[in-house]
């Protein structure tokens, strides 16, 4: 006989506020740990690449030992309720991942600009390649997803209703980027709508696909290919990345002011593109 699965329960809104202050609670130390614990390493005379790994590695592993007892223990509820299955990526999603910066950096480079190139020894680009790709990017990309499109937005959408669910972690995702930078109200504007449409963008991919794992995979290889150091898009080439492509237009709508290029009009465009293409495959399954 066919097991009928029961209709996941709600939770109050204690409990559900609970859940969200204490998602970003784990975050915000599993990172912590993980920088500390890498940079005594690093003290003791750890390379600098390996120190990367281990740091990307443990804040994995940190978060999603507290996301799980945060699920079972206080919560009460199934890490698949809150769209935190075994991990599996699918394709498409997948291929996106790498379309999304590939488009970014083709219109920039249509925009106008040139290239600089940094030369370091060996050591420190292993270490840039390493902190890009383990920590900056997959690290990152991971926990980011599994509080923001899992945790917090399952708490949500437990508590009201998907709509909710899809545009509170959004702007909240956009807010907490402006924590440690210097920007001035109109690059404070900018990042809030381009890092609410791509909370949004991340909230669809999750939606339409039951999983967190397809939106970190996209938010990773982002990270990798241009905040992690090995690319960087501006108006003026960053000392610490590898390649730089220098935009000649200044104006910070092409720029995206004091946050840089994933605040810009390019990123926001090509943020769009994806949300029209998740919301086709959600009206295509009938959602």
């Amino acid at each position: 006989m066919k097991e009928i699965k029961k209709p996941a329960e709600g939770l109050s809104t204690a409990k559900a506020v609970l859940g969200i202050i204490l998602s970003i609670a784990i975050l915000a130390i599993a990172q912590t740990l993980a920088f500390v614990i890498s940079e005594f390493l690093l003290n003791l005379g750890v390379p600098g690449a390996i120190c990367n790994v281990i740091a990307g590695v443990l804040y994995v592993v940190l978060a999603l030992a507290g996301i799980t007892l945060l699920c079972k223990k206080i919560l009460k509820v199934d890490m698949p309720e809150m769209r935190i299955p075994r991990f599996k990526v699918k394709g498409a999603w997948l291929i996106a991942a790498v379309l999304m910066p590939t488009l970014v950096l083709l219109i920039s480079i249509l925009t106008g600009g040139h290239w600089e190139m940094n030369t370091f020894n060996t050591e420190t680009t292993l270490a840039t390649i390493t902190g890009a790709v383990v920590f900056f990017g997959l690290a990152t990309g991971i926990v980011e997803e599994v509080v923001f499109r899992g945790v917090i937005m399952g708490c949500l959408e437990k508590r009201f209703n998907i709509k909710a669910a899809v545009i509170i972690p959004s702007v909240l995702f956009g807010a907490l980027h402006i924590i440690g930078n210097s920007l001035d109200f109109i690059s404070i504007i900018q990042l809030l709508i381009a890092g609410s449409i791509v909370g949004v963008l991340f909230s669809l991919i999750a939606y339409v696909s039951h999983s967190v794992w397809n939106n970190a995979i996209v938010h990773g290889i982002w990270n990798m290919a241009i905040i992690g150091g090995i690319l960087h898009i501006g108006n003026s080439a960053d000392s610490n990345s590898i390649f730089n492509f220098v935009l000649d237009n200044k104006m910070f709508l092409i720029t995206g002011g004091d946050f840089g290029i994933e605040a810009s009009v390019i990123s926001i465009f090509v943020y769009l593109i994806f949300c029209v293409l998740a919301v086709y495959l959600l009206k295509k399954k009938g959602k």
